[in-house]
């Protein structure tokens, strides 16, 4: 179980590299302070996606609390970890942004496969909104082969662990999977050291 989280987390600086090769190359940036993509409540993630997040809530002792939180949620409630701004609207920020999914590393920077298997840009609405120009222009270097990060990537998330990483679900819901499936396997390895 930590070995599978050792190979998310190399994934994910994997995906954190190209992102930030590709803000260099294109001067794109979220603005500052911005979380509307995190106040929407149709995330979705699998359970392999948060089980370094749920490793590291077992290590920091605040497992329990958010498995709680994460079964209180409903589908239409935004990520559990959003703490939004209560003086801009709109504005926020992830409390535990090193253990964040991949969705939450690719959106607003990634492309994803046309009907042609061409990589398209996929800005976030904001971008598309504010600065339509810049989001044209990226597409078209995008097209003329420059590098940018990939939704395909969270295939390669999980083939580590098909078991974990197929099904897709609300981001709460994943958690709490995540933290289920964490707290068992402790446990199991408890049960196997307490009876040698």
């Amino acid at each position: 179980m930590i070995e599978v989280a050792k190979q998310v987390m190399a994934l994910y600086s994997q995906i954190d590299q190209q992102t930030r090769a590709f803000q260099a190359e294109t001067q794109l940036h979220c603005p500052t302070g911005c979380g509307r993509c995190c106040e929407n409540p149709h995330v979705e993630a699998t359970l392999l996606e948060m089980v370094p997040l749920a490793v590291e809530l077992f290590r920091q002792g605040e497992a329990v609390k958010w498995l709680e939180s994460a079964d209180e949620s409903n589908e239409t409630n935004a990520c559990l970890f959003y703490e939004p701004d209560p003086r801009t609207p709109g504005n926020g920020r992830c409390q535990v942004y090193p253990w964040r999914p991949s969705i939450c590393r690719l959106f607003g920077y990634a492309t994803v496969s046309d009907r042609d298997g061409q990589p398209r840009f996929a800005a976030c609405m904001r971008h598309k909104a504010d600065i339509p120009e810049v989001v044209v222009t990226i597409q078209e270097a995008i097209a003329q082969g420059l590098p940018a990060p990939s939704f395909a990537t969270s295939q390669q998330i999980a083939h580590l662990a098909p078991q974990l990483g197929a099904e897709r679900m609300p981001i709460n819901q994943a958690l709490s999977a995540a933290l289920r499936w964490v707290g068992l396997n402790f446990q199991m390895k408890q049960t196997e050291l307490d009876s040698n």
